[in-house]
């Protein structure tokens, strides 16, 4: 099985183990290659050769000179016996000789820390090991030579390169977390987008099934599922027509009876017939869910815009165009123009008149049909999208339609990808704004 197709449980635990042993690895080349630090200690023999100030003794062991004999420091003793190995290096009588150290450790397990009496040097054999001290030598002539041991610093060289190492280690970490991170997040991510266009466009190719097996499962089940809602949809599409056709054949025969009927009662009954005929067309159209299904060709919006206007002044009717710029979208053209003439209709049937902007931003199209009318009520402004829902409360053909056209337009919208809106406009009116990709 290829890892990929891991569940993602196998997946994590593999990349974790794997930058696991690589950060042990990098750790044990780390013990083995890097060299230790020396000990800040100094041993016995290193003191008496400063203080006789030999050649060659350890310069960081500062020597001063000064009148009196010094004194132990906060929390340093004094050792009789190791006093007296000093002064026999030196040659000194003890008399002439000082040692004061400061003991970090005790000799026995487990080394605790330990002060003041019974606190000795570290010691490895033999030889003693100081860490901080103060030793003098009293010379006939100069008076007392005092050497301090210097202080150490915060941070050592042996810590800064090791400090530097795991940096480096932790930048070597860095492609693997990378990866580990990209290899979970893009087969998800690529499976939202997938589901995102299915959502939006029914025809729109079937989810991918890559990825982990979970992700996989996931999406058959989803391909599945959207097979058989294409299958249901397919069947009420031709159980609409079937209806609709077997409605043709009554109205038809209802107009034909009353043709022999006196003018005034077959005037209003064939208006009727061709209000139902009307109504009939139009909600078979709504309910095939047909919108934006033709072939998808790069469509320019402003150009939609201007024919619109241009037809709509050659039948009277005022459509200005305040703003227009080129946007250029994917889509099926005659139904995003059927979107924007219902947009156009709806305005001109409630204000009269209607207003255009076509405008490209960064990566959307908006196209933004605004009228001078009398608004909506707030409250009332999303449900205008919903089918057969007026905001005029009648009826009446003479006052509105079915309240389809702005669904319609909605389903167009969305079967593109887009996004339609509406709020009131400030000083009275209602706008409607499409939103739309556009195209790569």
């Amino acid at each position: 099985m290829h890892f990929r197709s891991l569940p993602i449980f196998w997946q994590t635990l593999i990349l974790l183990l794997g930058g696991l042993a690589v950060a042990q690895l990098i750790s044990m080349l780390l013990i083995f290659y890097l060299p230790a630090p020396r000990p800040d200690f100094y041993t016995m023999t290193e003191i008496a050769q400063r203080l006789a100030l030999m050649p060659g003794s350890n310069e960081k062991l500062i020597v001063h000179r000064v009148e009196d004999a010094p004194v132990a420091d906060d929390g340093m003793i004094a050792d009789a016996a190791i006093t007296q190995r000093l002064a026999t290096q030196l040659e000194k009588p003890e008399s002439d000789v000082r040692l004061f150290f400061l003991a970090d450790q005790s000799e026995s397990f487990p080394f605790k820390r330990q002060r003041g009496q019974g606190a000795v040097p570290i010691r490895h054999g033999q030889p003693y090991f100081f860490n901080t001290l103060v030793a003098a030598e009293r010379d006939a002539t100069s008076g007392w030579r005092i050497l301090r041991t210097p202080p150490p610093p915060p941070i050592t060289r042996w810590q800064l390169q090791t400090l530097a190492w795991f940096g480096i280690s932790a930048l070597a970490m860095l492609p693997f977390a990378w990866g580990f991170a990209r290899r979970l997040t893009r087969p998800i991510r690529n499976f939202a987008d997938a589901v995102e266009r299915l959502d939006h466009d029914r025809d729109a190719p079937p989810v991918p099934v890559e990825g982990p097996a979970e992700l996989q499962l996931t999406a058959l089940a989803l391909n599945a599922m959207h097979e058989r809602l294409r299958a249901a949809t397919r069947e009420r599409t031709a159980m609409i027509g079937a209806i609709a056709h077997d409605l043709r054949t009554p109205l038809a025969r209802i107009a034909f009876r009353i043709e022999g009927m006196p003018e005034k009662i077959r005037g209003p009954v064939q208006a009727d017939i061709e209000q139902m005929r009307q109504m009939v067309a139009a909600t078979v159209g709504f309910l095939r869910g047909d919108a934006g299904t033709g072939e998808r060709r790069p469509v320019d919006l402003a150009a939609i815009a201007r024919r619109l206007s241009g037809e709509a002044a050659d039948t009277g009717s005022v459509v200005a165009i305040a703003e227009i710029e080129r946007a250029v979208v994917n889509g099926d053209r005659s139904a995003l123009e059927r979107l924007i003439q219902n947009l156009i209709d709806n305005a001109i049937k409630y204000a009269g008149s209607a207003e255009l902007l076509v405008r490209h931003e960064i990566d959307r199209a908006r196209v933004t049909v605004a009228d001078r009318g009398p608004g909506i009520p707030e409250q009332e402004l999303d449900r205008m999208f919903e089918p057969f829902e007026r905001h005029e409360p009648s009826r009446s053909r003479s006052t509105g339609g079915l309240g389809l056209g702005l669904t319609i337009a909605r389903s167009i919208a969305l079967a593109h990808g887009g996004s339609i809106s509406a709020r009131n406009r400030l000083g009275g009116g209602l706008e409607v704004t499409l939103d739309l990709p556009l195209a790569a």
